[in-house]
């Protein structure tokens, strides 16, 4: 079975697989979320080696947060020593700053919408997210008083810490904003390019017709000329013979220019000096009426 992933990707195999994932407190069992937690850790400790991949969400939660982040960092720290591979999800701070200190671990956040706080569904690789704690908070409702109240009872360096968290999110959603707003306008760019390049060559053919209809123009006027010159003399010596010797000079001269070329293609060069002349008539009879135009509003 294939696997969706970019073709330059690697893969690797693993010899186990462990997960925790959930909360299985038990009554039956007289477990507690932590103390399942920790019954887990100890399996995970175990078997955990550079050949294991491990799953946990909400690493480190059912205790006390600053105790039970402390021995989840301790945790992960054991994990990264036996070089295991793992994803954890977790809101503690603590392991936020473990993976951006470790040079083998990354942090990763889910985007949320910076106005609404909806979520993105878009995964970022390398930044740590905020939980929004406040934010969402206030969202659902609950009075500004209380929220100003709630973050008054904890340390000030873990709110700007969190606070410094959600306004990199939030500029990076409005960088993504401003990334897809550039594709679209570098896209608009390529299109209009393509467009003008498709004009400028569609005058650049007209142009080399216009061309091609004057020297051919100036070639008839040429030979108009010469006959009209041989004719005079003509008038002027009646010498048939020396005027048949030179129309037939000129006839030479002329045919030596001329390349074969088959009746079809005959017919289409004819065709394309018919529509250019028509196309010509059409632009000098315009230049004509307002010129007509121009002597009426003069008088």
């Amino acid at each position: 079975m294939l696997i969706p992933v970019h073709e330059r990707s690697t893969v690797t195999l693993f010899d186990r697989i462990l997960s925790d994932i959930g909360d299985n407190q038990s009554i039956e069992n007289h477990l507690s979320t932590y103390s399942y937690r920790l019954k887990q850790m100890n399996y995970f400790l175990k078997k955990c080696n550079k050949n294991t991949l491990f799953l946990i969400d909400e690493f480190g939660t059912g205790s006390d947060p600053e105790l039970g982040g402390a021995l989840a960092e301790t945790f992960l720290e054991e994990f990264y020593h036996r070089e295991a591979f793992g994803i954890i999800t977790t809101h503690y701070s603590n392991l936020k700053i473990l993976a951006n200190e470790m040079p083998h671990m990354l942090n990763a956040n889910m985007l949320f919408d910076e106005r609404t706080l909806e979520p993105l569904f878009k995964l970022v690789i390398g930044q740590a997210g905020s939980s929004f704690t406040f934010e969402v908070a206030q969202k659902n409702g609950i009075p500004y008083s209380l929220i100003n109240r709630a973050k008054k009872k904890i340390e000030r360096s873990k709110v700007r810490f969190d606070a410094t968290i959600a306004k990199l999110q939030k500029e990076r959603s409005k960088l993504e904003k401003t990334g897809q707003s550039l594709k679209e306008n570098e896209k608009k760019k390529g299109e209009e390019a393509d467009k003008l390049e498709e004009i400028n060559t569609k005058i650049q053919k007209k142009l080399e017709s216009y061309q091609e209809l004057y020297d051919s123009n100036q070639r008839l006027i040429y030979l108009g000329q010469k006959v009209n010159d041989i004719a005079e003399k003509f008038f002027n010596n009646k010498q048939k013979k020396e005027m048949m010797g030179e129309l037939f000079k000129v006839v030479q001269i002329e045919n030596s220019k001329r390349k074969r070329v088959t009746v079809k293609e005959k017919k289409k060069v004819k065709a394309k000096e018919i529509q250019v002349k028509k196309e010509v008539e059409k632009k000098v009879e315009v230049i004509r009426e307002k010129k007509k135009e121009e002597k009426k509003k003069s008088y």
